[in-house]
């Protein structure tokens, strides 16, 4: 269950952070919203990425795109490809529809795109297809060692 290595994160962090578990499916930023009752962009996706076969993480506003052109100029990639879901679950210990930006089963370099500024509050998945955890933009870089990025688009 990846909600436990979200959970397991928190503890070795410290940190008391509150996990909400839903009725309903969280698994995209639209459902996400419409259950939390917020705006899409408050969601914060967590997308894999392969940049010339090195995994990355990106973390985007649930109203925004990921510009693979800014992906690929930002990491000097000459390939960059989203992952398959496969990957994604071997690589970040979390299922399509549920990957935390924290807890990852391997190390990853990630990047936290400034989409999610705009907000007071934001929410990524917690491990799972129906829950999230409450945090802010500068919390979530903290937590995640992420870089801040521009890596949007529009829909």
């Amino acid at each position: 269950m990846g909600v436990e290595l979200v959970k397991k994160f928190f503890e070795e962090k410290g940190i008391s952070k509150e996990i909400v578990f839903f009725d309903k499916s969280t698994e995209n930023s639209m459902k996400a919203a419409e259950t939390l009752g917020v705006e899409q962009g408050q969601i914060a996706k967590s997308i894999l990425f392969l940049a010339d076969g090195v995994p990355l993480l990106i973390v985007i506003s649930g109203d925004k795109r990921v510009d693979e052109k800014k992906i690929k100029k930002l990491v000097s990639a000459k390939k960059v490809r989203m992952a398959r879901a496969d990957e994604v679950y071997n690589i970040t210990g979390y299922e399509v529809g549920g990957v935390s930006p924290v807890g990852h089963k391997t190390s990853l370099k990630i990047f936290v795109d400034e989409s999610l500024k705009r907000y007071d509050e934001i929410y990524p998945a917690a491990g799972e297809s129906n829950n999230m955890f409450p945090t802010t933009f500068s919390e979530l870089v903290s937590l995640t060692g992420g870089s801040i990025v521009d890596v949007a688009k529009e829909f």
